[in-house]
């Protein structure tokens, strides 16, 4: 199973709608399946895919030992599965703090049910806390979807500092491996500008592709829908295919 995370420690740069959107067409292209994992307390990746419960066991069940892995897991599509995220979640780091290991729950767990996925796509939480730990340890490749706004190049190199901290600490290799842009307007002169900021700091690390800001892609979640099942003729929808055959072309995927 290759895990790929969406990171990035600021809100609202489209990490969920990139998971639901590139893990749509991961779904239709390869013969086996796709694992999410919600790993934010906000619970945006599952609210977007599944009715609100919050009594339904989830990845909390699966941090603190209640559940396994299997027992968390549930179908979205006929190829496509989730471990749902709740706001249970907020209360994870008091019962995590002092545990021997705990930065390696996740892998642990997910053990049990590697071999019945291709793929796993890890929704992170826009924070650095011990359940991000886990999500970018699990992880093979890690995909930063970063907004073309004033301070964007700032914050991704502490994106960078922050990754650099973790592989030190635990004795592993953690760095970026694609970036791309999202909400972008090309009639915006910053949006552009830093756009050309991002593309002079990482180079062939950062996607030619860009997200446009497109109203259908706010509008297809409240349908629990990917943009290619709710409008496949939309901006958003030519965006995130051109995306995702850039990706693949560069071994993305």
């Amino acid at each position: 199973m290759k895990t790929i995370s969406l990171f990035n420690l600021k809100g609202g740069c489209g990490k969920t709608t990139s998971v639901i959107n590139l893990g749509y067409l991961l779904g239709q292209k390869i013969k086996g399946k796709v694992l999410y994992i919600d790993c934010d307390m906000q619970s945006n990746l599952t609210n977007s895919l599944m009715e609100y419960d919050l009594d339904r066991p989830c990845i909390y069940h699966l941090f603190t030992d209640e559940k396994e892995a299997k027992d968390v897991i549930y179908q979205v599509s006929d190829n496509i599965d989730i471990i749902p995220s709740s706001l249970l979640m907020a209360t994870i780091e008091p019962r995590l703090a002092g545990m021997y290991g705990r930065e390696f729950i996740l892998k642990r767990k997910l053990e049990a049910v590697a071999d019945d996925y291709e793929y796993c796509i890890i929704d992170c939480s826009p924070s650095f806390s011990i359940v991000t730990t886990n999500a970018l340890v699990v992880t093979d490749d890690i995909f930063i979807p970063v907004q073309t706004e004033y301070y964007a190049v700032d914050g991704v190199h502490l994106l960078e500092e922050t990754l650099e901290y973790i592989s030190k600490s635990l004795g592993i290799n953690k760095d970026i491996t694609l970036l791309f842009a999202t909400l972008h307007d090309v009639r915006n002169n910053i949006n552009n500008l830093q756009y050309d900021n991002l593309k002079a700091s990482f180079g062939e690390k950062f996607m030619d592709t860009y997200i446009r800001k497109n109203i259908a892609l706010v509008e297809s979640p409240i349908f629990k829908q990917s943009i290619f099942e709710y409008k496949p003729k939309s901006n958003g929808a030519e965006d995130y295919l051109n995306l995702f055959k850039e990706i693949e072309s560069k071994g993305g995927f």
